[in-house]
């Protein structure tokens, strides 16, 4: 089984998705806790720091895993090929950028040289909110891992688009969520529907994006998770 690894750092979600988690992929890897103080979601270079020979999956928290998710776990890659699902936000599609840094699945090895131009050269962190490609208080994490990939000619894949789909703010306000329709700007999809009473059998991954849902919110849509949202 492909290792899993993780980060929790901050207020925003609690144990609860963390238990969530371990009950979908057991034996995931967290990293809790800031190291050499690189701020929230950039922790996650430090998994291409690592001695490994296999590919690793790294992920997103704020993610539900459903139907048969081990295939998006298991998909297959070669050394020198990066995998990741596409990114949802069309602002930056005009510049390029395509990768989304929920999911993650790599060599190690073939990254480092990733996690040590950004330890080398500290000024990435404030790139692209300085650029105006993204937004602050702390972001860009996945255009710097995409602009290193494509520095060494990485090829970036991608997993179905109907095997991912993103619940963004746009449907807070439908409570029950009985009606989510497919948004076809960002999906390619058989079907009609997202989700109608339970989420569409194609889909394995759900992303959550600018929501202000925590994890009671996000947890009670995954039906078959054993994980209480009375957290």
């Amino acid at each position: 089984m492909t290792k899993v690894f993780a980060v929790r750092i901050g207020e925003k979600y609690g144990k609860g998705v963390e238990d969530y988690l371990n009950s979908k992929i057991p034996g995931i890897t967290w990293i809790r806790d800031e190291q050499n103080d690189m701020k929230l979601q950039w922790n996650k270079l430090r998994f291409m720091n690592m001695d490994i020979d296999e590919p690793i999956v790294v992920i997103d928290i704020d993610m539900l895993f459903i139907n048969d998710y081990m295939e998006a776990i298991e998909y297959p890659i070669k050394r020198g090929e990066f995998l990741t699902f596409k990114s949802w936000w069309g602002d930056t599609g005009t510049l390029g950028y395509s990768l989304n840094g929920g999911f993650q699945k790599y060599y190690p090895k073939d990254c480092k040289f990733i996690y040590d131009e950004f330890i080398k050269n500290r000024t990435w962190e404030n790139f692209y909110i300085d650029k105006k490609i993204t937004v602050g208080p702390v972001n860009g994490e996945q255009y710097f891992v995409e602009d290193m990939l494509r520095s060494r000619n990485i090829k970036i894949n991608y997993l179905p688009d109907e095997w991912v789909f993103c619940i963004t703010k746009s449907f807070d306000d439908d409570s029950d969520f009985s009606k989510i329709k497919m948004n076809l700007k960002y999906f390619s999809f058989s079907d009609e529907y997202a989700y109608l009473d339970d989420f569409n059998k194609h889909i394995k991954i759900v992303h959550f994006m600018n929501t202000d849902f925590g994890e009671k919110e996000i947890l009670k849509f995954d039906k078959s998770s054993i994980i209480s949202c009375n957290t």
